[in-house]
């Protein structure tokens, strides 16, 4: 049996030299009042929205100390590209901080870092900065959950739906930069009781010729006196997927966007034995390999996202009451061993479950999802059992007999180039 182990801070110092993402809350103020936005009386856990803006000095404390790190650890021959993101709120209302942020990385001295932006909008005021994002080649994600039914819970200010002003800065964008619009923008759009995937995929690729990104509605964190409210709103992507009347032809059409066959692509990539995540999986002798508990990220392993309050923490999904570190008006306050100690401690927990799971080796679920993460004896709501991993085989090798072609495709279109 491979053996489990905490984390050190050796490596959350290996994950801040090759961060990927450093992600800024650029401001905390929005010009919608999504019902289901993480923000909204559904959720708790979050900081109450202020209306504050992210103030530069900091950024630039946080960038500094990220490329002291850079900078000591510096190899000529090695380049990495570090994506700068920028989430809210709604970013585009603080354009002004964007705009210094990108001017300093631009201005740092090199040390094998490059520098891309990406930026999730609600495309409010997209008719205003356009020119902006496309000089500076932004990938752009536009929250759109369809047609104007299905965008009515994405309201402004006043109560109003906001589609026809979003809709048309989508077409004003695809207007004036066609090129930009088929390459940097993407969609996702949130899936609830006012909508369905039919309609938001019909629409979506009818009027712009894209796939949009599917997300349920978050469901941790839901304060216990909202719980019916939400349920009535939830609805769940397979379920959905199920009940549409055309559902192979959409099945066909999303590819691994749809639950069946996004399942099959966890098998072949988690399950089968055929693939390695990197060559110490392919030599090693699996029951001989070290991992950590849970599904949880290791900090900074993915990206650091930093709230505008100055909150450090490993992902923008995670409350704020389990940060990190804070960067203050004069400095950056990142204790590494509290970060190591706050990790092993609500992963620990799981340990001994951890050894008896069937998923031990490929867990992806994140400990902080779980609403009652501080309790000691908690039972890990996502633990699996051999005959889970047998039921999937079946689902997943049935579900491949009547789609063979899924198999060549999958491997050559995402984890081949993947």
């Amino acid at each position: 049996m491979g053996e489990i182990i905490e984390i050190n801070k050796k490596e959350i110092i290996h994950n801040i030299i090759n961060l990927r993402q450093l992600v800024f809350e650029v401001t905390d103020a929005c010009n919608l009042k999504c019902k289901y936005c993480g923000y909204s009386d559904l959720y708790e856990g979050y900081d109450k929205r202020e209306n504050l803006s992210f103030p530069f000095h900091r950024a630039k404390l946080i960038i500094d100390y990220l490329y002291g790190y850079w900078k000591m650890n510096f190899c000529e021959g090695i380049q990495k590209t570090v994506l700068v993101s920028f989430y809210g709120g709604e970013p585009l209302l603080n354009v002004p901080f964007i705009q210094e942020v990108i001017s300093y990385v631009e201005g740092l001295p090199y040390v094998g870092r490059f520098f891309r932006y990406s930026m999730t909008t609600n495309a409010m005021l997209l008719d205003r900065y356009m020119d902006f994002l496309v000089t500076n080649k932004f990938q752009l994600l536009i929250s759109l959950d369809g047609d104007e039914k299905g965008q009515s819970y994405r309201v402004d200010l006043r109560g109003n739906n906001s589609f026809k002003r979003v809709y048309g800065n989508i077409l004003l964008l695809r207007e004036r930069y066609p090129d930009f619009f088929l390459t940097n923008v993407n969609f996702n759009s949130v899936l609830h009781n006012r909508n369905d995937i039919a309609s938001i995929y019909s629409f979506i690729k009818g009027e712009f010729g894209k796939e949009s990104m599917l997300s349920p509605l978050n469901d941790s964190g839901i304060r216990k006196d909202k719980r019916n409210e939400f349920e009535r709103t939830y609805r769940s992507i397979s379920d959905n997927l199920k009940q549409s009347s055309n559902c192979e032809v959409l099945e066909k059409e999303m590819f691994i966007r749809a639950p069946q066959a996004a399942r099959l692509m966890d098998y072949i990539r988690t399950y089968s034995g055929n693939v390695y995540g990197n060559y110490s999986k392919l030599l090693i002798d699996k029951e001989k390999l070290l991992y950590h508990p849970t599904g949880t990220c290791v900090p900074f392993s993915k990206k650091m996202f930093v709230t505008v309050k100055g909150k450090i923490l490993q992902c923008e999904k995670i409350n704020h009451e389990f940060a990190l570190g804070v960067v203050t008006d004069d400095q950056v306050l990142l204790d590494l061993d509290f970060v190591v100690e706050q990790h092993n401690k609500y992963t620990w927990k799981y340990m001994r479950q951890c050894e008896k799971c069937s998923i031990k080796y490929h867990c992806t679920n994140c400990v902080y999802q779980i609403d009652d993460i501080k309790e000691e004896n908690i039972k890990c709501p996502f633990i699996k059992t051999q005959k889970y991993i047998d039921e999937q085989e079946a689902l997943a090798l049935s579900y491949l007999g009547k789609h063979p072609e899924l198999y060549k495709r999958i491997l050559n279109e995402v984890i081949i180039r993947g």
